[in-house]
């Protein structure tokens, strides 16, 4: 299927360009998660790489838009300040918060499986942590000054809200640690009452009669008050979720040119 994009997403394109010096190249990739992925140019890259399935809908629109936003972030702010979240260098703290809820699935799991499952969980959780913020910066920029795609931000964003919901069922809670479990929910009930109030779409309803919802409000009463709009400002929050998560030592800000030269490799 040929990408198509519609002209406000071609004009995104053209001031990520202007704004770096650098295009962006489309390849596809069918082997993601997700329908589309950035990889931002780092000095030594030609462009930045935008991947994305080769069967795909109208929502495609939305997703090259949305990583653009990561781009125009992280090229707003000086070249020593773009730092990018890493795996924490102190992973047995992060296993000893989790241990005892480990030694209960491995009950359930056998131990050989549920080690591979371990870092699935742990990574999950961390780019979960460290791109919501950021991420509701740059849906609300998309809702205010690009009203073409409000449609397909809300079938992005329902879709994206089906697929959370999903980890709110019992079978998920027996065989996940608390922590992961309770985190993970809280943030999707954040993001979704603070994205869903913003665009007019109540995203957030399956979730109000939850456990999750007093310490959900928490986080979005901090993520109000005290949200500086830029890229400091995204780390600043990131940094301020993870203390109220109790997910401090579960990962490293290393700078942007310092990641690994495989970078190019992996989505």
């Amino acid at each position: 299927m040929t990408l198509e994009l519609i002209e406000p997403v071609k004009s995104i394109l053209s001031d990520v360009e202007a704004a770096t010096g650098k295009p962006l190249k489309f390849v596809e990739k069918d082997d993601m998660d997700s329908f589309a992925a950035v990889k931002i140019a780092r000095r030594s890259m030609p462009a930045h790489i935008v991947f994305y399935r080769r069967q795909h809908d109208v929502i495609i629109n939305h997703l090259v838009a949305h990583e653009c936003g990561h781009i125009l972030r992280m090229f707003g702010a000086a070249e020593e300040k773009r730092l990018i979240p890493a795996k924490s260098r102190d992973a047995r703290a992060m296993l000893q918060e989790i241990e005892g809820d480990l030694n209960r699935i491995s009950k359930i799991i056998p131990m050989k499986e549920l080690v591979q499952v371990v870092g699935t969980w742990t990574n999950g959780l961390v780019m979960q942590l460290t791109s919501y913020p950021p991420d509701i910066m740059i849906e609300k920029w998309i809702y205010d000054d690009y009203p073409e795609l409000r449609p397909y931000q809300l079938q992005s964003l329902e879709r994206q809200n089906k697929q959370a919901l999903k980890g709110i069922s019992k079978n998920v809670k027996i065989v996940t640690p608390s922590k992961i479990y309770n985190s993970s929910n809280i943030m999707n009930y954040a993001f979704f009452n603070i994205l869903g109030g913003y665009i007019k779409a109540d995203l957030a309803k399956p979730y109000r009669n939850t456990p999750f919802s007093n310490k959900g409000k928490q986080l979005i009463k901090l993520t109000e008050k005290d949200y500086v709009n830029s890229y400091e400002g995204d780390i600043s929050m990131i940094d301020k979720w993870a203390e109220f998560l109790g997910l401090s030592k579960w990962y490293d800000w290393v700078g942007f040119e310092d990641v690994p030269q495989d970078y190019l490799n992996s989505v």
